[in-house]
């Protein structure tokens, strides 16, 4: 299991779930993450009970030794955090903690019925207006360009300008191009490019992993004059895209719950595991209210989402 440490304020992924709770942050010191500080999914530790234990062993050892104020296991499935839960408990941490902190939001793909079987799945009451927005945008130009590997590099500078204008409209600055660059050798790794003529008018980067495309991180121009309907597009395009390569699912990530919802996908759970080495009620407090708050988000969109 890979483990990073990081400032108390060093985790982007972090961060905006700070910002979503409309909490200030939260840890006291730096922080030991188990997994990438960008990255949503975790849980590749805790697979079994007895994988779970020595992972467990291994981030308690490790934070004591670099004196980090927790170790944190994001992105966890219901049974992979029960299993984490539960070896934290059994070695001792004074506490732990078993949160609620995000939704993943999938749909299934059936690649034997293309894109009518996509509309069909989309919800009745936003479909029109969504293959509306699709079919102008296609007929006023927009037009797919899927990136990979060396030829997504030369267009990673605009790419990352939209991005990160994106996810400041959200609160929170998550990118830079020099991860975009140094993640675009990673199998798998493909830039969605919405393009008008020459224009890069807005981009999923994305993941196609076994039969599933992971929607990343996106960026939109949004002075262009089809910014507006360029999202719509591309969510529209890249199932098309992930069908075309067999894929059998679609991950559209966390977040903008609302979008997703008319779209048609549905949230699954995410939780994270928090072991504190020592006693710290007060921040075990305040993760709590993190979890709660990010809770009564998502549960205005979903109201029976098992938070």
């Amino acid at each position: 299991m890979p483990y990073f440490l990081v400032p108390r304020d060093g985790s982007p992924y972090w961060a905006s779930q700070e910002v979503d709770a409309g909490v200030p942050p939260v840890w006291p010191g730096p922080v030991l993450y188990s997994g990438s500080p960008h990255g949503q999914y975790g849980g590749a530790g805790a697979r079994t009970d007895p994988m779970a234990a020595l992972t467990a062993r291994a981030g308690l050892d490790l934070a004591d030794q670099l004196g980090a104020h927790a170790v944190v296991y994001s992105g966890l499935s219901t049974d992979q955090a029960d299993r984490l839960a539960a070896a934290g408990r059994h070695l001792g941490a004074p506490h732990v903690l078993d949160l609620a902190t995000d939704a993943a939001h999938v749909r299934d793909l059936d690649p034997t019925r293309g894109l009518d079987g996509w509309w069909a799945g989309t919800p009745a009451d936003h479909r029109r207006d969504i293959r509306r927005q699709w079919r102008r945008a296609t007929e006023a130009g927009l037009t797919l360009a899927p990136l990979t590997g060396d030829r997504m590099l030369p267009h990673l500078a605009a790419f990352t300008r939209l991005a990160v204008g994106t996810a400041e409209r959200h609160g929170t600055a998550l990118y830079g191009q020099d991860l975009f660059e140094r993640l675009a050798q990673v199998p798998g790794a493909v830039l969605l490019a919405a393009h008008a003529d020459s224009h890069l008018v807005g981009g999923l980067y994305s993941w196609l992993h076994d039969d599933r495309l992971y929607l990343w991180a996106s960026g939109i121009d949004y002075q262009h004059p089809l910014g507006r309907h360029a999202y719509t597009w591309l969510m529209t395009e890249a199932p098309r895209w992930a069908m075309d390569h067999g894929a059998r699912r679609i991950d559209a990530g966390r977040a903008n719950y609302l979008a997703k919802k008319r779209l048609g996908y549905r949230p699954t759970v995410l939780r994270t595991v928090v072991h504190l080495p020592a006693h710290d009620p007060a921040t075990a407090a305040v993760l709590a209210a993190l979890s709660r708050r990010l809770g009564e988000q998502a549960l205005h969109h979903h109201p029976h989402l098992p938070w």
